[in-house]
């Protein structure tokens, strides 16, 4: 399929060709951490394919306060490679259908979950999420974790997660929005300056959501959990570099990020949590 992308799709697409791993990449990446590749989980794969914070957790989080369930249509905006659609497959039976600007991450995404016996309900195409190749009214829930922030055309994004949610639908975001100090500290995990990163404030957020039709239910803010989280990451390699042991890519990038990251939360120049609005029911 072919795209006209803006400037900033073209950018972000760059960004993450970049830092994709291939499937073999993956693999040696799971050797390092010392998973036997030899009978691979879906849990045990998510140890590297969840880039977001919170992890696993935060992904199972979102699932159940978006009531995903078996038999469900999901769509997975901005997948990745596929950590957050192959999670809420394995763990609700639910069908996911990924999205993303990416190639060599669809593919790699696709390559996963056929090698984990997860593709009948897990599978990833190229596009953008401005531009949806999807028809109208086709899902129940769609998740965007992690990915509006990279997104610069945001009422195209929320038009689009209209269009494609069924009457009565749910967006589930678990997503970085611009806080009250500015600027934030960069890099950032998703950008080393302002050309990939496209934040707003909440309220303009919530009032892009209405403006599109959609209900938004109360913002859950997640600042305490991931200053948390990100601390006990820290401490984990602070303690391993204390022992003389070396990092592996995973630590060496969690590292990073807690230099930046801790204080954007701490300082109110980032707000991270979930929040969910729901389409209209036209029956």
């Amino acid at each position: 399929m072919s795209m006209n992308r803006s400037e900033s799709e073209r950018a972000v697409a760059e960004l993450w060709g970049g830092r994709i791993s291939d499937f073999d990449t993956v693999m040696a990446r799971l050797r390092e951490d010392g998973v036997d590749t030899s009978s691979l989980t879906v849990v045990d794969v998510n140890k590297v394919d969840l880039m977001h914070m919170g992890g696993a957790e935060s992904t199972d989080e979102l699932t159940e306060r978006a009531g995903i369930i078996g038999g469900m249509e999901i769509l997975d905006a901005g997948c990745g490679i596929g950590g957050t659609s192959r999670r809420i497959a394995y763990r609700t039976g639910a069908k996911v259908t990924g999205l993303d600007l990416t190639p060599s991450a669809v593919e790699t995404g696709n390559r996963l979950s056929a090698h984990l016996g997860v593709d009948d309900r897990v599978s990833a195409v190229h596009g953008s999420v401005t531009d949806m190749p999807f028809d109208d009214g086709r899902f129940d829930v769609v998740i965007v974790q992690h990915c509006a922030m990279q997104v610069e055309e945001k009422d195209r994004l929320f038009g689009e997660v209209t269009r494609v949610l069924k009457p009565g639908g749910l967006l589930a975001m678990h997503d970085w929005f611009a806080g009250q100090v500015a600027p934030p500290h960069y890099p950032l995990p998703w950008a080393d300056g302002p050309e990939t990163s496209f934040l707003e404030s909440l309220d303009d957020a919530i009032g892009r959501l209405k403006a599109h039709g959609l209900s938004p239910e109360p913002f859950i803010d997640l600042k305490g959990s991931g200053v948390e989280w990100l601390t006990r990451s820290r401490s984990e390699i602070d303690r391993q570099l204390a022992d003389g042991g070396e990092l592996t890519q995973t630590q060496q990038r969690n590292l990073a990020v807690s230099q930046t990251m801790i204080p954007n939360l701490s300082e109110g120049r980032l707000l991270l949590g979930y929040l969910f609005a729901r389409s209209a029911d036209q029956s």
